[in-house]
C-alpha cells in the first residue's frame, strides 16, 4: 500500500512496522482494538477486537525508513528488551522500585524508542516537530527536540496499550500532549513539556548526550507499573 511515512513525510510504498521491532519479542499473533471498536457504539464491531498474525504494528512507515531505522537502531533495542526481562525478575512485591544495571547503547534506544512513537502517531503532530525526523534518520545526530520528553517504566501487562494524543492534567483542565506504548517488559512515555501521568517514571531524555553505538552502563531504578484499560495515563 502506499501513503504519507511517517517518519521522513513522503508519499511512498509503505511497509509494516512492527511496534516495537519484531526482533523485540513482537512476533507473536496480538489482539488489536481500534477506534470502532472502543467508541462507536452504533458500529457492529464495538466491543470486538482483530487478530494481528504479524504482532503489533501498522503500514506506517516508508521501506527506507523502516530500514534504516530497524539496522541503525533494532539490535541495541532487543539487546535492552532482553535486559530489561532480566530486571524484571528482580522484582520484589513489597518495594515500588526495581534496581538494575544496563549495559546498553542508550542513544540507539532512545531513537528506537522515538521512532516507535513516530509509528503509532496518526494526528502527525511528531512529524511535524522541528527537527525530530532528522535527529531519528541521522544515526549521528544529539539535536533531540528541547521540549520532546521520554520516560519509561516496568510492566508485566499482557495487553498492548498504543496512543499519542492530548489527556487532562489530573482533571485540572491543562491539556498534555502525551503518548504511551506498553509492551513487557517495559512501558514508554512521550510528553510535550510536561511530567507524565505515570507516577515515579524515570526520564531517559538525555540519553541524546550519548554517541551512536556507544555503550554504557547504567544504573536505573523503574518502577513496575500495570496499565489499566486502553486510555493512557491510567494505572492499577
Amino acid at each position: 500500500m502506499k501513503g504519507i511515512c511517517r517518519i521522513c513525510g513522503e508519499n511512498n510504498k509503505l511497509s509494516f512496522e512492527h511496534t516495537p521491532p519484531e526482533s523485540a519479542l513482537n512476533d507473536k499473533p496480538v489482539f488489536i482494538q481500534k477506534s470502532e471498536h472502543l467508541h462507536d457504539k452504533n458500529s457492529f464491531v464495538y466491543g470486538k477486537r482483530i487478530l494481528s498474525n504479524r504482532g503489533a504494528g501498522s503500514y506506517s512507515l516508508c521501506i527506507s525508513c523502516n530500514n534504516i531505522t530497524g539496522g541503525n537502531y533494532g539490535n541495541s533495542f532487543k539487546k535492552f528488551v532482553n535486559q530489561g526481562f532480566v530486571g524484571c525478575r528482580n522484582r520484589v512485591w513489597t518495594n515500588s522500585l526495581i534496581p538494575f544495571v544496563f549495559s546498553i547503547e542508550p542513544l540507539n534506544v532512545l531513537k528506537q524508542i522515538l521512532t516507535m512513537f513516530m509509528s503509532i502517531d496518526k494526528s502527525n503532530r511528531l512529524l511535524n516537530s522541528k527537527g525530530l525526523s532528522e535527529f531519528i534518520l541521522n544515526k549521528e545526530s544529539k539535536s533531540m527536540p528541547s521540549k520532546l520528553r521520554i520516560f519509561l517504566y516496568y510492566t508485566d501487562s499482557i495487553s498492548v496499550r498504543n496512543g499519542c494524543g492530548f489527556l487532562s492534567n489530573l482533571g485540572s483542565g491543562i491539556l498534555v500532549e502525551t503518548g504511551e506504548i506498553t509492551f513487557r517488559p517495559f512501558g514508554y512515555i512521550y510528553t510535550i513539556d510536561s511530567l507524565p501521568f505515570a507516577k515515579n517514571a524515570i526520564e531517559i531524555t538525555n540519553w541524546n548526550r550519548f554517541k551512536y553505538n556507544e555503550k554504557k552502563k547504567l544504573g536505573l531504578h523503574l518502577p513496575f507499573l500495570m496499565p489499566q484499560g486502553y486510555i493512557p495515563g491510567l494505572y492499577k
